[in-house]
C-alpha cells in the first residue's frame, strides 16, 4: 500500500461579516466577526488536537483570509512559517450580485435561478464566475504553486473561501458535476488529504471546528 508523504490542509476562513448579513461575497473584503474570529480560534485548537501544524501557508489576499491566518499563526506559535499570498485563491466573483442579500435576489430573479447560480458547476451570475470558471484559476494555482510546496513533505494549509475550496475539492475527490451541486464547507471547517509520492490523493478526513455542532 502506498505511504502519505505530504499532508494537505484546506480551510475556509471564520465567519465575516457578509456571511452574517446573508449577502453574496465574492470579491469583496468584509472582515471576520467576533465569532468568525472564534471560528479561527476553534480551527487552531482543532490543529492542535491534531498534532498539526502548518510548515507553509497559502491564502486569498482578502482580509477574511488573511485574518484567519494571522490568528491561526497566532494560536499555532507558527509567526515564522511562510505565507504565500494568491489572488487566484480568492472566492468567485459573484459579478452584479456581489453585496446584494441573496433573499431580496432570490425574490427578484426566482430561487430556482439563484440556486444555479450559486450551486451549479457552469452556470455563471451575471458579469460573475462560474464554478468551472473559478476552478481554472484555482487549479493553476494548486499545480503550479501550491502542489510543489506541499510535496517536499510536512503540512501545506491553504485558507481560503467557499466556494474557491468547492472547486478544488471537486477535483481532489474525483467529484462530478451532480456531486460538487450538493457539497459545502462550512465557515472554520478543514479537510485533511493525505497525498502521495504521486500526488495522488491516499486518504480524506474531516478535521471538524471545535465550534461545530457533534
Amino acid at each position: 500500500m502506498a505511504e502519505a508523504v505530504a499532508r494537505l490542509i484546506l480551510a475556509r476562513h471564520g465567519q465575516s461579516a457578509a456571511n452574517a448579513d446573508d449577502v453574496f461575497t465574492g470579491w469583496s473584503n468584509p472582515p471576520l466577526t467576533p465569532f468568525g474570529r472564534e471560528e479561527a480560534r476553534g480551527m487552531a485548537h482543532k490543529l492542535l488536537d491534531a498534532h498539526l501544524r502548518p510548515d507553509r501557508v497559502f491564502c486569498s489576499p482578502l482580509d477574511r483570509c488573511t485574518e484567519t491566518v494571522s490568528i491561526l499563526a497566532q494560536e499555532l506559535a507558527i509567526g515564522n512559517v511562510p505565507v504565500v499570498k494568491d489572488a487566484r485563491l480568492n472566492e468567485r466573483d459573484y459579478g452584479l450580485l456581489t453585496g446584494q442579500r441573496k433573499g431580496e435576489i432570490a425574490q427578484i430573479y426566482g430561487v430556482d435561478q439563484v440556486r444555479r447560480w450559486r450551486r451549479s458547476y457552469a452556470e455563471a451570475p451575471p458579469l460573475g464566475e462560474s464554478l468551472r470558471d473559478t476552478a481554472a484559476r484555482m487549479l493553476r494555482a494548486y499545480v503550479e504553486t501550491v502542489l510543489p510546496a506541499a510535496m517536499a513533505g510536512g503540512t501545506t494549509l491553504i485558507v481560503s473561501s467557499g466556494n474557491a475550496l468547492r472547486s478544488l475539492v471537486m477535483t481532489l475527490d474525483g467529484l462530478d458535476e451532480s456531486e460538487i451541486e450538493g457539497f459545502d464547507i462550512s465557515t472554520g471547517a478543514m479537510i485533511l488529504y493525505e497525498l502521495g509520492s504521486t500526488t495522488a490523493v491516499l486518504g480524506r478526513s474531516i478535521l471538524q471546528n471545535r465550534m461545530d455542532p457533534e
